[in-house]
């Protein structure tokens, strides 16, 4: 029993080490739109505060990269913090001021306080998108033709659960995983399975990509994590589930944050007229 015992603590303290948490500090200036109240931009300059003094810890990565930019879609760079606020130290430092220049009202805060740095661990994916037919032929690229039906072939060597998205150029969000037809609303993957056409396999129905343009590129969103996480909240369109791009990047930074080994491989798709 003593010998068990001692092995528990010693594992428990490897981990403990392995969580990097680090005395910080950071100050921040904020200035209040016209259209929020004060305690609205109190509340966004403090945790202002807590990012800077985050992001000067432990430093911050980027979440996608622009990989195409033309006049209609818009990859944005996002960035996520490498870390996350544990507790105050000192309660904030708040002062209030105004911009002799343009008269207008600023939140100066200072915080102190505790975070713990967020280590992520990417899985290697095997990812392929192919143009098929409506027979069942299929060529692996990620180059299409208007109305040439899109298929996946997807392999993780970790168990997880995956959700999909496609982004198309005016940055419309459509969820194609978790399928609305999937009671549990989590899209289950196993370790090692090689989901050859998953779309034939989970949708049990085809997506079918369309250019209203000359040429149009779309971009696939694969969001892995060996741990389950819920899906935001998408409406109803025209039997699409659709998503605003913004509320898809708020939710993922905030699922990073939380999840420090949920991961984002994104494809991009031409699709020509």
């Amino acid at each position: 029993m003593k010998k068990y015992i001692l092995i528990l603590l010693l594992t428990s303290a490897g981990i403990l080490q392995a969580q990097t948490v680090k005395t910080v500090r950071a100050e921040f200036t904020y200035y209040i739109p016209e259209t929020e109240s004060r305690k609205e931009a109190l509340d966004k300059a403090v945790e202002g505060a807590r990012a800077e003094a985050i992001r000067k810890a432990f430093g911050e990565s980027v979440t996608q990269t622009s990989g195409h930019v033309n006049d209609k879609m818009t990859i944005y760079g996002g960035t996520e913090l490498n870390g996350t606020w544990l507790k105050d130290t000192k309660e904030p430092r708040i002062r209030y001021r105004i911009d002799s220049i343009t008269g207008e009202t600023a939140i100066f805060v200072q915080v102190w306080g505790k975070a713990q740095e967020i280590k992520r661990q990417e899985v290697n994916l095997k990812i392929t998108t192919k143009r098929c037919t409506e027979k069942g032929e299929c060529i692996a690229t990620t180059s299409f033709d208007n109305g040439d039906i899109l298929n996946i072939d997807f392999l993780s060597p970790k168990a997880g659960f995956l959700a999909l998205y496609l982004q198309d150029e005016d940055n419309n969000m459509f969820r194609l995983l978790p399928s609305v037809i999937n009671p549990k609303g989590i899209q289950e993957i196993r370790a090692n399975r090689l989901y050859e056409n998953m779309f034939d396999q989970i949708r049990n129905n085809f997506i079918e990509l369309i250019a209203l343009r000359s040429v149009e590129f779309n971009r696939l969103h694969f969001i892995f994590s060996p741990n389950p996480f819920t899906i935001p909240l998408d409406e109803d369109v025209d039997g699409l589930r659709l998503l605003d791009y913004g509320v898809y990047q708020e939710w993922l930074a905030k699922n990073r944050t939380r999840d420090g080994e949920m991961q984002v491989t994104s494809v991009l798709l031409e699709i020509r007229k």
